[in-house]
């Protein structure tokens, strides 16, 4: 079987009921405004509550430190955040390839982005990653998960961005601090990616949404 012919397969087996038309966009209750799409997902399906999106073969979104690898593939629903703000969901993972994943997206500019993750890893089983992008990617990979889902939170007070991870959407474990110039506020969503694989899915529930000014430091 070739590899396009089991990506679409995959798409189709996991994503029956997705049949939204071309630039069509779901709407979610609780959030500050309508998401948009930055990369289109081929295929996706959404309640009020709850999104699922499929990454065709050969998506991702990763500015290789080295300088030779370029890649903004990966589709990603966004929405325009609040001056502070933070936003956390449940993150259930369908991985067939090393670096498949469900992200939460945080969007600056072009060069200026971070995203939350988990991915599948080489040795088998998913782990939270993060990539801060200033320019060129710096990549971290924090901790396994066990099982399929984790819940991932990011927050921004002021200047200071905050990146979480959770068994149970309670207990919060700080993942990353940092921060990003950029003036003009952040787009955050969700995205999903199949960087060496012929597809993968990322299913998101259990939003939660809540505009600044934010404790940065409460993990529960």
């Amino acid at each position: 079987m070739s590899v396009l012919s089991r990506s679409n397969l995959i798409l189709a087996a996991l994503l029956p009921a997705a049949a939204a038309a071309h630039g069509e966009t779901p709407h979610f209750a609780g959030l500050p405004a309508q998401a948009q799409w930055q990369n289109e997902a081929p295929g996706w399906s959404a309640t009020d509550r709850s999104l699922t999106l499929a990454a065709p073969q050969k998506t991702d979104w990763f500015e290789w430190p080295g300088g030779d690898y370029h890649a903004d593939s990966a589709p990603r629903l966004l929405f325009k955040a609040d001056g502070d703000f933070s936003f956390s969901t449940r993150v259930e993972v369908t991985a067939h390839k090393t670096y498949d994943a469900g992200c939460l997206a945080l969007y600056g500019t072009p060069t200026l982005w971070s995203k939350l993750c988990l991915e599948a890893q080489a040795g088998g089983g998913l782990s939270v990653i993060s990539v801060v992008t200033r320019g060129l990617s710096d990549d971290v990979t924090s901790f396994p998960v066990s099982g399929t889902s984790t819940y991932l939170k990011l927050a921004k007070d002021h200047q200071v961005l905050f990146l979480y991870a959770s068994k149970d959407g309670k207990a919060w474990q700080i993942i990353r601090k940092f921060s990003l110039d950029v003036p003009d506020g952040f787009s955050v969503g969700f995205s999903a990616q199949s960087p060496d694989g012929a597809g993968a899915t990322a299913r998101f529930t259990d939003f939660r949404y809540g505009a600044g000014p934010v404790n940065l430091w409460k993990l529960e």
